[in-house]
């Protein structure tokens, strides 16, 4: 009778060593100098098992359909949430690209201001009289209306920077999704088929 050590016991049954020793500790299997004593018997009986267990694991039962059928889902609903958060995205690119071309553009109500002033300034010399084109109040609130253009101009640029932001946010949601679904799929096995 020849006694086997657990690596090769592992060598010979075509697993690992762990597998060997978590074997030998349930099946009380004696030890000498803190190693296990496998003999040639018991790697016949434990090499029955596993290929009994071997071909269990290739005939698809019930439950396995039942699993695959609940992972076929999950996978659905993950590919679901990923194109939502992609529309997201090319919503939010989208109200950013706006935003930009909002701040290019010159402010209507200061166009309609030079072209009063204009207007105001033609009538006042074809009349040929000295004018002051506006009084201290009007003044005042053309100073008002153009300090609220600029706090306008601030706001939208908060604006275009938070929606940068949270452009960046989903960009990071969408890849750490992408990885979790790669590797859910790779420790059901998916990967391999």
């Amino acid at each position: 009778m020849k006694i086997y050590s657990t690596k090769e016991a592992a060598a010979k049954l075509n697993v690992l060593p762990r597998a060997i020793q978590k074997k030998c500790k349930a099946n009380d299997i004696r030890k000498k100098d803190n190693k296990y004593l496998i003999t040639d018997e018991l790697l016949k009986e434990w090499n029955v098992q596993t290929s009994s267990t071997k071909d269990k694991g290739r005939r698809p039962n019930v439950q396995d359909a039942k699993e695959l059928k609940q992972i076929d889902l999950e996978v659905q609903s993950l590919q679901l949430e990923i194109n939502e958060l992609h529309k997201i995205n090319k919503n939010l690119k989208e109200e950013n690209k706006n935003l930009k071309l909002e701040l290019t553009k010159e402010v209507p109500h200061q166009e309609k201001l030079k072209k009063a002033i204009q207007l105001i300034t033609l009538e006042a010399m074809e009349q040929n009289v000295q004018h002051k084109v506006f009084s201290d109040d009007e003044y005042q609130d053309i100073i008002g209306t153009l300090s609220e253009v600029d706090f306008q101009k601030e706001q939208v640029e908060y604006l275009r920077s938070r929606v940068e932001k949270q452009d960046t946010i989903l960009e990071k949601l969408v890849q750490q999704v992408s990885e979790r679904n790669f590797i859910e799929a790779k420790n059901k096995g998916y990967d391999k088929k």
